[in-house]
């Protein structure tokens, strides 16, 4: 959906959307983005389809029809002898938010916690603040594949111990839940189910 027919946002709708604008500047000055966009690349492995780029909006213009996180999770899922999750490159928003539900329920099978899960419109909107949510989710699954020695490895910062501190209130989740609701409902009116919604050793090489 396109950001000019969003409605503005105000009260505790708005300061919740700045919150999650400055934690993603803060990924951002802490090297998260390019950490994933590093490795995101790697684990493609090819030469004429890369993100050249660790700016957000980049980031989503390169992931947003879901067809490569599935390409990336299939060779996790490879290197672990799980079967291939089956992902289509049409580019009709059906099809693009059907793909990133099968991610994200694979994710979540592969070792990810439920609770880091990004919601389909974080990631097919490209709205600034939700798609912190993202960046957070690729940043935890490169946690969980590091933490299985898979090759090649994510380098970001951090580990599975700690604890994904969000900063919100119950009040303010509910608040940003009541906002989101709405939008969604109007763009996923008769497409796909959002599924992955949210209310030492030898590293295994991924193959080529």
């Amino acid at each position: 959906m396109s950001n000019s027919y969003r409605a503005s946002k105000s009260g505790l709708a708005a300061d919740i959307e700045k919150k999650l604008e400055q934690k993603l500047d803060d990924l951002e000055e802490e090297g998260v983005p390019q950490a994933i966009v590093d490795w995101i690349n790697a684990v493609l492995s090819s030469d004429d389809d890369v993100c050249e780029s660790c700016a957000w909006r980049d980031i989503h213009e390169f992931l947003k029809d879901g067809s490569r996180l599935c390409r990336v999770m299939n060779a996790l899922c490879e290197a672990e002898g799980v079967p291939a999750i089956k992902f289509s490159r049409n580019q009709s928003a059906f099809f693009c938010m059907d793909n990133i539900g099968k991610f994200l329920k694979a994710s979540e099978n592969y070792g990810v916690k439920k609770n880091d899960l990004f919601q389909t419109s974080d990631l097919y909107e490209g709205v600034k603040g939700p798609f912190v949510n993202v960046l957070t989710m690729l940043h935890a699954l490169g946690l969980v594949s590091k933490s299985k020695f898979v090759l090649p490895e994510y380098c970001g910062r951090g580990s599975l111990a700690q604890e994904n501190k969000r900063g919100f209130t119950d009040e303010e989740i509910r608040a940003q839940s009541a906002a989101v609701l709405p939008k969604q409902s109007a763009a996923s009116h008769g497409l796909a189910s959002q599924a992955g919604m949210r209310a030492p050793g030898t590293g295994r090489h991924i193959a080529d």
